[in-house]
């Protein structure tokens, strides 16, 4: 399921109501960069982003949203494409983020808790639904990263058939500006059909061409980055990333 684009998307996760950025999932280690994610969204979409990707932190540990309201704020305020996680576990939720003009509902725990559930949404929403292949020491993790399954790199395959987007993210690299875990990229873009968007330690536009050159060489299912301490901390400019990256696209050499 091979995709031509190369999206730089922004990252928003929202805790009671803020904007934040934790490392590696972990509760206790929060760095607020503001009280207003509906700024934040637009200064983004200013630089030229074309979707943005917005976690409620809340919701993914207690398992039904909890800012949703700021985030249908957020949906209606920007006019991009906009992906959400984070305690989307019914039918009902995801109905309700549709009805608000999310474009992509993005699910972990229940999609790997409930076989069934996976099944019924991959028929119902093919056009909306992402998974959320959050992976520690190479297995999912789920409920916001609290607990880690047992399934691994090699059953996901089956799981992910019929699933056109998946977020890999490592999580002992997410939040750490430590560059992302390239071969665990390349054995998920090798494995699955999916489009694959990459999450997790990019802290470079270096880290994001060598991802794109990836896309470019072999695993052309690569469909993007998800960016987020390194924009908060300033490692990356969003402006200037787009239009290398428009560039790198446009180009036939690596």
């Amino acid at each position: 399921m091979n995709n031509s684009s190369f999206d730089l998307i922004p990252a928003i996760d929202i805790l009671d109501g803020k904007c934040v950025r934790l490392t590696q999932g972990k509760y206790n280690e929060v760095e607020e960069f503001s009280s207003n994610p509906e700024e934040v969204a637009k200064k983004w979409v200013g630089c030229g982003a074309g979707r943005l990707h917005l976690i409620d932190l809340n919701g993914a540990k207690e398992g039904e949203p909890v800012n949703f309201k700021v985030i249908s704020r957020i949906v209606r305020a920007v006019g991009v494409k906009v992906q959400v996680g984070g305690g989307i576990r019914s039918h009902n939720v995801i109905k309700d983020y549709l009805n608000e003009g999310v474009s992509y509902l993005i699910l972990g725990t229940r999609a790997f808790k409930d076989r069934n559930f996976l099944e019924e949404v991959k028929k119902l929403y093919p056009e909306n639904i992402i998974i959320g292949l959050d992976l520690k020491n190479n297995k999912v993790a789920l409920s916001g990263w609290q607990e880690t399954s047992e399934i691994g790199i090699g059953q996901l395959a089956e799981y992910m058939e019929g699933i056109k987007q998946v977020i890999h993210t490592d999580i002992t690299k997410d939040g750490t500006l430590a560059g992302p875990d390239l071969s665990s990229v390349k054995e998920i873009a090798g494995v699955l059909q999916s489009n694959v968007i990459v999450s997790g330690g990019l802290s470079s536009i270096d880290d994001i061409v060598e991802i794109l050159n990836m896309k470019k060489q072999k695993y052309s299912n690569i469909s993007g980055v998800i960016l987020g301490k390194s924009l908060y901390k300033g490692t990356i400019d969003l402006s200037s990333a787009i239009e290398l990256i428009t560039k790198k696209m446009a180009s036939k050499n690596p």
